[in-house]
């Protein structure tokens, strides 16, 4: 069970070039401190997934000389990030902290996080290519990659049936015709639920094959502005025009919980890791959700996306690196820890001998037996290679949200594109735009 081969090179090749232009563009985010000389060690470990706190448990019921204190924190678009920052510039920064893999370029201009390569050199043949490229930069590693965010969509068998709808969606354009249909047979619920941040955008333009960043020479290529994007966020705001999909809610508001528990809503776009948040908020509705692969441009492709995946990465100030990077591959590799992340955080592993996790292959009784993870791997293996991580995705996502509000998708892209330009350029980083 694992991504292709072509994926895992490709995007790894993508990826590593584009963060080594991120290096040699910025400041170092190296350290001088020494390694520490043995003794008992006490760590602070921040994050927002849920299963962090307990696999933090297991490695101090089995390390007891290196505790590790976990901190649950808001998702680092929501603040995390700033908590960290803060936290390091004060000089009281936690060792450990989730790092998306979009995120860690914005965390390396901000010197947030140390060089473990050192430390990691033994440990990072254990993932999956691209998610070592993605959270290393210069040949240098700031990360050991934790997850993956294969993309599928959500839905509700039970409404299907209501509807007359005899199975999921296999493309955008089937997606579309069932909306209208649900909603000419009762405006009242929504079919689906619309983007809301640049999380979302940049998954669905994910899919089109487009990238927002890439490199030129030796300058960024911002190109968020692209004809996958603007096709993504056509296709959207016609859906939200037409009342056909929520559009002040996503699958984490409480206004989707009260939609869903009165059958007032139909599907959603996610990632592997939305199982156990479904699960755990919706208990009530067990046994009418599903999971199929996420609908294609085209009839007959398999082209899927990914949302989200993160690294534990070792922060600025760390006074003991090593000790630090050994937890962080125990969160990745240990198989009871992996376990755990699957049956708690709904974590779809990064490492390979994780993928084998028996849970996988299992039948998830809260999906009507269904096994889930079949899908997603499908989902994993059929992410376009060409996606690149640019240097400032918490603006980006920041200006997206803020944008989408006041004039829509396209708007938004438009405007998002300009002011990314400007704040790579405001970083003393050369950048290019198209």
């Amino acid at each position: 069970m694992s991504t292709s081969t072509s994926l895992s090179r490709t995007t790894a090749g993508a990826a590593a070039v584009a963060l080594a232009l991120l290096v040699t563009g910025c400041s170092s985010s190296g350290t001088t401190d020494s390694p520490s000389k043995g003794g008992p060690v006490s760590m602070e470990f921040w994050g927002w997934a849920p299963g962090y706190d307990k696999i933090t448990e297991q490695w101090n019921a089995s390390h007891p000389d290196v505790k590790v204190t976990f901190k649950q924190i808001p998702s680092g678009a929501k603040g995390g990030y700033d908590q960290m920052t803060n936290a390091i510039q004060a000089g009281k920064g936690p060792c450990l902290a989730q790092v998306t893999y979009n995120d860690i370029p914005s965390m390396l201009v901000k010197n947030a996080l140390l060089d473990i390569s050192q430390y990691a050199s033994g440990d990072t043949g254990k993932y999956l290519d691209w998610t070592v490229a993605a959270s290393s930069a210069g040949g240098k590693v700031y990360g050991i990659p934790v997850d993956t965010g294969p993309m599928a969509l959500y839905y509700r068998t039970d409404l299907f049936q209501k509807f007359g709808i005899a199975k999921p969606p296999a493309t955008w354009d089937e997606y579309a015709a069932d909306a209208e249909a649900v909603h000419n047979a009762d405006p009242g619920v929504a079919f689906g639920t619309a983007p809301q941040d640049a999380y979302d955008m940049a998954a669905l333009t994910w899919q089109t094959g487009k990238s927002w960043f890439g490199t030129q020479g030796s300058s960024w290529q911002v190109s968020v502005d692209n004809p996958g994007t603007q096709k993504v966020a056509a296709y959207w705001q016609g859906l939200k025009d037409k009342k056909q999909v929520m559009n002040n809610g996503n699958a984490w508001d409480p206004a989707f919980g009260k939609a869903s528990e009165a059958g007032k809503v139909m599907t959603f776009v996610n990632a592997a890791w939305a199982v156990p948040g479904i699960k755990g908020d919706l208990k009530d509705l067990s046994g009418k959700w599903a999971v199929a692969p996420l609908p294609t441009w085209s009839a007959g492709e398999t082209t899927s996306s990914n949302s989200g995946g993160s690294a534990t990465s070792v922060l600025t100030g760390c006074k003991t690196p090593k000790e630090a990077e050994q937890f962080a591959a125990f969160l990745s590799g240990d198989p009871d820890a992996v376990s755990t992340g699957i049956t708690v955080g709904g974590l779809y592993p990064a490492s390979k001998a994780g993928l084998d996790n028996p849970l996988l292959s299992q039948g998830d009784p809260y999906f009507g037996g269904q096994k889930i993870y079949d899908v997603f791997k499908q989902s994993a293996a059929n992410v376009p290679a060409n996606w690149v991580v640019g240097p400032t995705f918490g603006q980006v996502e920041a200006d997206y949200s803020d944008a989408i509000g006041k004039g829509g998708y396209a708007q938004a892209t438009t405007a998002v594109q300009q002011k990314t330009v400007d704040k790579i350029k405001s970083l003393g980083l050369s950048v290019t735009s198209g």
